[in-house]
């Protein structure tokens, strides 16, 4: 399974070393974006995972995390939503944006989880709240829930 962020930010990088530290997924299956080239070096060096350049490269991803500001959302969208397919998982965690504003702006039908992650997440003590939109099935949340492989 392949994961992707596209936006490398505070929440995002407590999220994906959250997901490391767990081993729910491997640094090698997972792909970031981000504006900055130094923002980029700096997530490959402390989490080894890939990072690309361009929000596209990182729309090929099973699941795709949109973590940039929510201001930014609609732009980050238009450009990745005709690479985006029904088979991917698109999780969101904008405050402020309703699945029906998220999936108007991809303009098809999506597989969207919303997410309301919280700031303890990046001392891996957090709650999220979820929302899945009715495009998600039961076996999709089964999974993104899975206890941590036991070490």
């Amino acid at each position: 399974m392949k994961l992707g962020f596209i936006g490398c930010g505070n929440m995002a990088t407590a999220l994906i070393g959250g997901i490391l530290k767990k081993g729910l997924i491997p640094a090698d299956e997972i792909i970031v974006s981000a504006l900055h080239k130094e923002t980029l070096t700096r997530a490959a060096q402390t989490y080894g995972v890939h990072t690309a350049r361009y929000n596209r490269d990182v729309a090929g991803a099973d699941i795709v995390v949109l973590a940039v500001k929510p201001q930014f959302y609609e732009e980050v969208i238009c450009e990745i939503r005709d690479c985006i397919t029904q088979h991917q998982v698109i999780v969101s965690i904008a405050p402020g944006k309703s699945i029906a504003t998220i999936t108007g702006w991809f303009g098809k039908k999506i597989k969207l989880v919303r997410t309301m992650p919280n700031t303890p997440a990046m001392v891996g003590e957090g709650v999220t709240a979820v929302c899945p939109s009715e495009n998600v099935i039961k076996k999709c949340l089964r999974h993104l829930n899975s206890p941590a492989p036991q070490s």
